[in-house]
């Protein structure tokens, strides 16, 4: 079964909650962990865990200080779900020979599928790659968006 584990889920939920606590837009005011712990209605040690991996991944940027927080690192236009789900479950690869190659595989040089796993975990990456933050924050955002996309290659 394919499917992101609890802490990526629990990350893209608390990004948006961050999105939406800066009234749907990349205002820089910084959170608390507390604070987002609170808006996410996330336990604040699962927060924490999580913010932490989003910093180091580039998502969030943090303050320490009585004024500090944390904050997106950009706008959440400009942030993918790819990008989520990197730096906090590492790369997308749906089988070994799919993200490192038929090499890694104990099976590769015996195997027909590997060009099969790579051609749909590219096509996987590409989606994610394509959902935005911003388009997450909003109720219908992605499919509101994969809509506007379709009607906009019909008239092409």
């Amino acid at each position: 079964m394919l499917r992101l584990n609890r802490q990526t889920d629990y990350g893209i939920m608390i990004l948006t909650c961050l999105i939406r606590e800066d009234h749907v837009g990349f205002n820089p005011r910084l959170l608390s962990a507390p604070e987002i712990a609170s808006a996410s209605g996330l336990a604040l040690p699962n927060v924490s865990k999580i913010l932490k991996a989003l910093v180091r991944g580039g998502i969030l940027e943090s303050r320490r200080g009585v004024q500090g927080g944390y904050q997106l690192s950009r706008s959440p236009s400009e942030i993918t779900v790819q990008q989520v789900i990197t730096a906090l479950d590492g790369p997308i690869s749906m089988t070994d020979c799919a993200g490192e190659g038929p090499d890694q595989c104990d099976v590769g040089s015996l195997c027909p599928m590997s060009a099969n796993w790579k051609y749909i975990n590219d096509k996987i990456v590409e989606t994610l790659e394509g959902i935005t933050l911003e388009q997450m924050s909003i109720p219908g955002g992605v499919l509101a968006a994969a809509i506007e996309e379709s009607g906009s290659q019909e008239t092409n």
